[in-house]
């Protein structure tokens, strides 16, 4: 399959969403010209490794790499690395790169990402970091070698991975989080509960409702914090966990309408004039929930760049239906999550919670919103036509273990 002649596709953001993008259009055929470019200097790499196995040393930069630069020479898509879009117009169908060079498309696909939010009051310092890009793993990891009492501030899955890397590391770890449990946004209060109990047994110094009054340096470095519950600590290192930002620079030069802190797409996720986004600035209408998600996970990302590079391969838009799906690892605790719970008036547990093996069905208005598998691969793959076909249940037939719950969704 190829797409018209001589239609050439321009990708903005060379990340996850944008690799794969890049990818899907050479496995469907498309013969036309591809640009692939993005401000990160490195070629597409599996982000997720950075906060685990690459962070504990236990896997080499090749294997954190999707891609060498050669890759895409031999995939006839031009990577234009290390540079970063300044300029787009949809009426002249061009985006300008900060070396002034312009891009002429037929047809666009933005998926810029975010970057780490950094609040006003973190100072910069020598110690004191951030962890997203592949530059930001290196760094991390190399501070890590030397640091012994490491705080992270912000205990979403970010710093969450971080912690219990440093932890299986040996490190002496302080984690303060403003909220009232970790994890809590996304997963609800009781397992928040749950995820500070497993980070607490494991020696992680963990404060919920708490935050930094001041920053105490000595050069070009952290030294001490001073706590809201009125403690004073000692660290070496700082990891800054507190979430992203959307990076939505080019889609306000397009005036492209945004929702959700991201720019609105339709269900084949597509906005005005044509413009396909994927990944974290993906406001996405799903038609399975008929509502706009943003989901800011990596696995989320690829599958949302490889269709838009098979829509665009195969000539035209189609609904995007894949559920969102995410995992993290934390200690030996495997956490899987499907689906998308927002605003759920329900959960139903399943498993032995004690024993580490478990499940928590979101529901609203008795169907299921989205399910969290711990240590539970199977209960994920049975919960996905539950969530696809808005089967109505009830809480009680998802607790019973011996509820079939593939004949459920029957």
């Amino acid at each position: 399959m190829s797409g018209p002649a001589g239609r050439r596709v321009v990708i903005v953001g060379a990340g996850a969403a944008g690799d794969a993008a890049a990818e899907a259009l050479r496995k469907a055929g498309f013969d036309g010209p591809v640009v692939l470019a993005g401000e990160d200097p490195h070629p597409a790499y599996q982000r997720p490794y950075l906060s685990k196995q690459f962070l504990r040393d236990e896997l080499p930069l090749e294997r954190v790499q999707i891609r060498r630069p050669e890759d895409y020479e031999q995939l006839g898509v031009e990577w234009l690395g290390g540079r970063r879009a300044v300029a787009a117009s949809l009426r002249e169908r061009a985006v300008t790169l900060d070396d002034g060079r312009s891009l002429p498309f037929d047809d666009l696909v933005l998926a810029t990402g975010g970057r780490p939010r950094w609040p006003a009051e973190v100072p910069r310092l020598a110690n004191v970091h951030a962890l997203r890009t592949l530059d930001d793993g290196i760094a991390l990891k190399q501070a890590f070698a030397g640091a012994r009492r490491p705080l992270i501030v912000g205990a979403g899955f970010i710093g969450a991975e971080v912690a219990a890397s440093a932890r299986t590391m040996g490190k002496d770890v302080l984690v303060v989080e403003l909220a009232p449990v970790p994890l809590g946004r996304a997963l609800g209060e009781e397992m928040g509960q749950v995820y500070a109990r497993i980070h607490r047994a494991r020696g992680v110094d963990l404060r919920v409702s708490t935050s930094v009054s001041e920053w105490i340096a000595e050069g070009d470095r952290v030294r001490s914090v001073l706590l809201s519950d009125g403690t004073r600590e000692e660290v070496d290192l700082v990891l800054v966990a507190a979430g992203i930002e959307p990076d939505l620079a080019v889609a306000r030069e397009l005036g492209l309408p945004l929702a959700a802190g991201g720019v609105q797409v339709d269900e084949a996720l597509q906005t005005e004039g044509g413009v396909y986004c994927a990944g974290d600035i993906a406001s996405h209408l799903h038609p399975v929930y008929g509502r706009h998600l943003r989901v800011e996970h990596w696995q989320v990302a690829r599958k949302q760049g490889q269709a838009v590079g098979e829509a665009i391969a195969g000539g035209g838009p189609r609904p995007y239906e894949e559920l969102p799906w995410f995992w993290s690892d934390q200690y030996d605790v495997n956490l899987q999550y499907l689906g998308h719970a927002a605003g759920f008036d329900e959960t139903a547990w399943r498993g032995d919670l004690d024993g580490g093996r478990f499940s928590v069905f979101y529901l609203k208005e008795g169907r299921v919103e989205a399910v969290l598998a711990v240590n539970d691969a199977r209960t994920i793959r049975f919960t996905r036509d539950l969530i696809r076909r808005r089967t109505p249940v009830t809480a009680e037939s998802l607790s019973a273990e011996s509820t079939d719950l593939r004949e459920l969704a029957r």
